[in-house]
Order: structure tokens, then C-alpha cells, then sequence
């Protein structure tokens, strides 16, 4: 019996091709089949959330170095695998440093508005102008835009415009990063165009609007800030989107190049690399109990991170950012929450306190906070400006773009920031013992990164 077992075996294994033929990548041309206009558009969505943060290659951590930069985090752990660099800790990232995040950035850019180049080319001339597809790459290639201008220092792209306020015409020199806004201008307001053409009104396609609206709004706030626009276009677009409305960059559970970046290097699996003990986060959830800065205070208190930190003479206490609760956990994009702070700084601008505070407090409503007090001065308005952005967009890589406009415009009001010494139980100590400015002036925006310099005939 068992020798007949055997042959029959055989005898199937004779008759089947086992092999195995790998078919490689695809053909670009099969993207320019209707089929895969979905997966054109997923891709550059999912750019966008490998260049906030994930492991997929080239690894970029955009979102994790810039809240260490501006102290959002602190560090707890090891400089690799998936710690915190020295360079980063010391505020002064370097262009080598930053080459993932650089290069990735700009896939996520690339991959929307060829995208839109693809679209344009194959589709009909009747379709193009009113299709989903083609608006949701538009609005992608707006908020890569955006982070691009948020968070580094320069540009790379050839002039379009001749507008020496925008544009460095002559080769061999770099951009100023407020090309990024005019370019995630324009693309916002392509998309609006094309989402308004589809006559769509289902919750999803209302979403994507009030999505390109915050957008829009966002870098023209930016624009204006240096006084490249004025606030009246940034608060026409901040009226249209209700409070409660979010657009999400979403992330998967499914493998670790998918994972939200900044929640896994603190998910206390395998990685304890960031904490919340000095920061000005850490002191302020304790007091209020803004739940826009939760972090985990269950954490026992004798729980340390995962290595020695130089800067801190040793291991420090975890107490982990709780923002982030999953590695799937998506990013905010835009919120109806950070149009009302929109309207509140254009208030600011005109002089307007008691319109500012009414705007500000309308969030603190609706989280039961106590509210501030209208009847104060337009420097201390400024103050509460700035802390209610640092609070609304904790951990949502937009922090080192507030910062740089605010300081590089010299906007009235104090800003929080720096590292405190703590202590447990109890509170911070009054002063910090590091801030944006001391011991040394640490970095506003990223630099361009140094593949990109040693590539690009026209970078220095």
C-alpha cells in the first residue's frame, strides 16, 4: 500500500509544473489602464503617509525629528533603531541625517502630481476635468506640498513663474520653501475645482472638499504670514469647513513598513525610544488634562526607557505620548478645529482680541476646558494663540513650520518650548534648561538632503 501511495505521488508530481515565475514590476503602461486609477491614487496617499512617518524605504521620520527638534518628545532611548539621533536631540539635524525624509518627502509630491500627468494624458478630455481620481491626486499633491513647506528649509524646483518674491531665477541656487505653499495653493484649488465638477455630494466627496478647503486655508495662512497673501483668502476658506470635520493620512497594521513611525518607536514592544517626562507636555496634561496632549500616566513611575541618553546623564522616565494608540493609528491632515485657530491669528493680525479669544475658546467649549478671559492684551492674545496651535497639533508635523514663521516674522507673543528638569510626583521646575534658543539656536526647518546635493548639478 504504501509503495502504490508512493507512485501516485509520483506520478501527480510528474504532471504538475511547480516552478515558479516572477513577472517583475509592472509595466507603467498598466497604469494607464482604468483599472489601476485607483491604486495610482492609493499610491500617492500612501506616499504622503510614508513621508510623515513609516518605515518603508527610504525611511523617512518626518513628523518623529521634528517633535524632537521642538520638543514635543523627548529622547529615551537609543539613537538607531528607530531612536533618536544625536544630531536630532542636539536640534540641529544634519543634510545626511535627513536624506529619507528629504527624498521621501518629495516622492510623496511626485507621486500625486505625476499622477495628475498620468490622469491627463489618457483620460478623455470630457473626463478629465470631473473625475474623483483626478481631484483626490490634486488634493495629495496639495498636502505634500504643504508638508514641504512646513518643514524644510528650501526648494529644488526649476522656476515657473518669474516672481523673484517666490522664485530664485538664477541656476546654482536653491528655492525659498514658500514655492511649496503656492504650489499647494494651486493644487487645492484644482481639486476643488474638479470635486465641485463631479456634482457629487455623498459624505465622502463632501469630505474631500472641506479637505481641500482646510488645505488651501493652511498654506495661505502660511502665505501670509509672510505677507505673500492676505488673511481674508486663508479665513474664506477657514469659514467653509465645520468644526468637527478631519482629514486623515491613514496608516495599516498590516506589516511594519505600514506602521504609524512615531507610535512604534514608543509602543514598549520592543522600542521605548521617546517619552514625554521634561517636556512642557508633560506638566501641562498633568495640570489640565487636555486631552489634545494625553500621555500615558498609567506608566509606572520606576519605568525607564530603553538606553542611556548623553544629554540627561542616563535613562529617564517612560511616560509616553498616548495620541498615537495603535500602529495603524492615521495622522491628522486638517480639521475644522485648526480653521477656527486660522481665524483666530487673522483676528490677531487686525488687532481684533476679543473676536481671537471667542475663537479659541470655542474649542476649549467643547472640551470642557476653562475658557479664556477676552478682556486682555494683544500680546498675551498672542501668547494664548501659540499655545492653543502647539496643543491642537501636538504630534502632527506642523510645529517647526509654526515656529519658523512666528520667530521669522517677529510675531508678538511667547511661545512654550524647551526641556524642563522634573521630578515625580510634583511638577516641572519654573525654567527650562533647554529651549529653541539655548544653549544654542536649534534648527526652524530641515535641510535639503545631501543625496539631493550631491546629485543635482543645479544644488550647491
Amino acid at each position: 500500500m504504501r509503495t502504490r501511495a508512493a507512485a501516485v505521488v509520483a506520478l501527480l508530481l510528474a504532471g504538475c509544473d511547480t516552478s515558479v515565475t516572477n513577472p517583475g514590476l509592472t509595466p507603467d503602461e498598466q497604469l494607464d489602464k482604468p483599472a489601476a486609477w485607483p491604486a495610482v491614487v492609493v499610491g500617492a496617499r500612501r506616499a504622503l503617509s510614508d513621508a510623515i512617518g513609516s518605515s518603508a524605504g527610504p525611511v523617512s521620520q518626518l513628523l518623529y525629528w521634528g517633535a524632537a527638534v521642538t520638543f514635543e518628545i523627548n529622547p529615551a532611548g537609543s539613537t538607531g533603531s528607530y531612536g533618536i539621533p544625536t544630531d536630532v536631540q542636539a536640534g540641529l539635524p544634519t543634510d545626511a541625517t535627513m536624506n529619507g525624509d528629504w527624498t521621501q518627502s518629495n516622492v510623496a509630491r511626485y507621486a500625486a502630481e505625476a499622477a495628475v500627468a498620468r490622469f491627463r494624458r489618457v483620460m478623455p478630455d470630457t473626463l478629465f476635468p470631473k473625475s474623483l481620481f483626478v481631484a483626490q491626486a490634486y488634493l495629495y499633491a496639495g498636502f505634500a506640498n504643504r508638508l514641504l513647506g512646513e518643514n524644510f528649509c528650501q526648494s529644488v524646483i526649476p522656476v515657473e513663474v518669474p516672481n523673484p518674491t517666490h522664485y530664485v531665477l538664477a541656476p546654482g541656487n536653491l528655492g525659498s520653501h514658500t514655492l511649496y505653499f503656492l504650489r499647494a495653493d494651486t493644487a487645492f484649488t484644482n481639486a476643488l475645482a474638479v470635486f465641485t465638477a463631479t456634482g457629487k455630494t455623498d459624505t465622502q466627496t463632501v469630505n474631500f472638499i472641506r479637505a481641500a478647503h482646510a488645505g488651501r486655508a493652511a498654506v495661505r495662512a502660511d502665505l501670509a504670514s509672510y505677507g505673500l497673501a492676505p488673511w481674508a483668502d486663508a479665513t474664506a476658506d477657514a469659514a467653509l469647513v465645520p468644526d468637527t470635520a478631519k482629514f486623515l493620512a491613514p496608516y495599516s497594521a498590516a506589516s511594519p513598513d505600514q506602521y504609524n513611525y512615531l507610535y512604534w518607536a514608543r509602543a514598549n514592544q520592543s522600542f521605548r525610544a521617546h517619552t514625554e517626562w521634561g517636556t512642557f507636555y508633560e506638566d501641562y496634561y498633568r495640570r489640565t488634562r487636555d486631552p489634545r496632549v494625553r500621555w500615558d500616566t498609567t506608566t509606572k513611575s520606576d519605568t525607564l526607557g530603553d538606553a542611556a541618553v548623553a544629554k540627561f546623564g542616563g535613562r529617564v522616565p517612560f511616560w509616553p505620548e498616548a495620541k498615537y494608540a495603535t500602529t495603524s493609528a492615521p495622522v491628522r491632515l486638517s480639521s475644522g478645529w485648526e480653521m477656527r485657530l486660522i481665524e483666530a491669528e487673522a483676528a490677531l493680525v487686525g488687532g481684533d482680541v476679543a473676536t481671537a479669544v471667542t475663537k479659541m475658546n470655542l474649542r476649549r467649549t467643547n472640551l470642557a476646558l476653562p475658557l479664556y478671559d477676552p478682556a486682555i492684551t494683544l500680546d498675551s492674545a498672542w501668547t494664548l494663540l501659540k499655545l492653543e496651535r502647539a496643543i491642537e497639533f501636538w504630534l502632527e508635523a506642523r510645529r517647526i513650520g509654526d515656529l519658523r514663521r512666528w520667530i521669522a516674522n517677529n510675531t508678538p507673543g511667547a511661545y512654550v518650548d524647551g526641556t524642563y528638569r522634573a521630578s515625580y510626583p510634583g511638577t516641572l521646575s519654573p525654567t527650562p534648561i533647554e529651549t529653541m534658543t539655548t544653549p544654542v539656536a536649534r534648527a526652524l526647518c530641515f535641510p535639503v538632503g545631501r543625496n539631493e546635493r550631491e546629485t543635482n548639478p543645479n544644488v550647491p
